[in-house]
């Protein structure tokens, strides 16, 4: 780590090289660990250390950015000297009002010593134990195991400091079979890595695995549908990408463009972002260092708000909530939440009449935005449910419908939550399970 000390230390050097009307400085320092095995064999161990230092200057309402992969003097000079130059080629930009001011943020636990600290030998033995779980079943196991430290320093012009420093663990696998296409799978995300249990991970991905045999073909069409978390964080992260941005709120491109204040979807669904819950990858500021706010982005089903950076905040004519993104302008939920209901998975399945077990998807896109058009097949446990029982596995089909019809549909939702994360890992959500009454599919595979 560089620690506190230093990395602002480097940042107010920055900041002294310009003559900027205004400027940002941000060090990020990224050391991943990670463990992958296939075959139920360990077949790679890699670490990455990165270190990024990111200047935006403003001159006037121009502005210009710069990142460097250093904290050498002589790096920080020419970085500085290329956004400067940056900026002057730029056109003004009318909607830019100012940086980012000074805003008290919470320090909040995010930093856990086993994590930061975690060997390839820790990793290694729950890699054994997910694959002493599949051997049971003579199956194999695939997947990897990372751990991760953080550290995000901000500084600019007008006062912003801020520093914090943040672990997390990410454990996934999929179990497979090696007399057919039966999988499964199962994943495990948290701050702390003691929070983490391979034995479980292991054991839910055996389970369905071991479902999954002599899949049969099922027609497409309109089922009922009991989705676990994995399956109903693909389904948030379009929601997120696509309409709880301010930017694309302000633009109209957001589903909830023209519809605050009204119903968009089923009344027992509520949805919002909060970095503080310790419960996800909690953070207490954004890489602005503008300290994080709840948002209520749907309540009861009625769309509600929407999360702000500076840039939206500014023109929007309100205080930013800290959602400033490295690689997304315009605000971005990292931290959503769905609120939990009183049900489990086993009485969404006792409940259903004719439908579909969803474990996870594949490969989704979003055709149409307005309306949140999701697509992508259904992957690693999917099975056929008639009156109230998982009859028996089924070919993977492909979904096609509005996320937003299918949420205004949901019937049941469970009191257990999880905690998930997207491939690009550019969102986390804590999810419950949902059953819903109306879920469309278009196409069917031949696995």
């Amino acid at each position: 780590m560089i620690g506190q000390d230093r990395s602002l230390e480097v940042l107010e050097s920055v900041l002294k090289l310009t003559s900027a009307d205004q400027a940002e400085v941000r060090l990020q320092r990224e050391n991943l660990n990670m463990t992958r095995f296939a075959n139920s064999s360990i077949h790679q161990n890699l670490a990455k250390e990165n270190t990024t230092v990111s200047v935006r200057l403003v001159f006037g309402k121009k502005i210009g950015t710069a990142t460097v992969n250093s904290v050498n003097p002589d790096d920080l000079k020419v970085v500085v000297e290329t956004a400067e130059r940056f900026a002057r080629l730029q056109e003004d930009d009318p909607d830019f009002v100012t940086l980012s001011g000074p805003s008290a943020y919470i320090c909040i636990p995010t930093y856990y010593a086993e994590t930061g600290e975690c060997t390839p030998d820790f990793r290694a033995a729950a890699v054994d134990r997910i694959a002493r779980c599949a051997a049971k079943s003579s199956y194999k196991a695939f997947g990897a195991y990372s751990t991760e430290t953080s550290e995000l320093a901000v500084a600019n012009s007008l006062g912003v400091r801020a520093y914090n420093v943040s672990t997390s663990a990410y454990l996934r696998t999929v179990i497979m079979s090696s007399t057919d296409t039966a999988t499964g799978y199962a994943d495990q995300l948290g701050r702390n890595i003691a929070e983490i249990n391979p034995q479980a991970v292991g054991e839910e991905a055996v389970a369905r695995c071991s479902l999954s045999h002599g899949a049969r073909d099922l027609p497409t069409g309109e089922y009922e549908v009991v989705l676990t978390p994995y399956a109903v964080s693909d389904m948030v992260r379009f929601l997120g990408y696509l309409g709880f941005s301010a930017m694309s709120l302000q633009e109209g491109r957001s589903f909830m463009a023209g519809k605050l204040g009204q119903q968009i979807i089923g009344s027992n669904i509520s949805i919002w972002d909060d970095a503080m819950d310790p419960h996800t990858l909690n953070m207490p500021f954004d890489i602005e260092g503008a300290a994080k706010r709840r948002v209520r982005l749907i309540e009861n089903g009625i769309a509600t708000g929407a999360v702000y950076d500076s840039y939206t905040a500014h023109k929007g004519g309100i205080t930013t909530t800290g959602h400033s993104h490295p690689r997304i302008r315009g605000g971005m939920p990292t931290n959503m939440v769905m609120a939990p209901g009183d049900s489990s998975l086993e009485e969404m399945i006792q409940n259903t009449k004719r439908g579909i077990y969803i474990t996870r998807f594949h490969y989704t896109h979003c055709p149409e935005p307005v309306q949140v058009i999701m697509t992508g097949t259904t992957r690693d446990g999917t099975y056929y449910i008639e009156d109230g029982e998982i009859k028996y596995p089924v070919k993977n089909l492909r979904l096609t419908d509005s996320v937003l019809r299918v949420f205004s549909h949901v019937s049941l939702i469970s009191r257990e939550q999880k905690l998930q994360r997207d491939w690009w890992n550019t969102f986390t959500s804590l999810l419950p399970a949902l059953k819903a009454e109306k879920c469309n599919f278009t196409g069917v595979t031949t696995f």
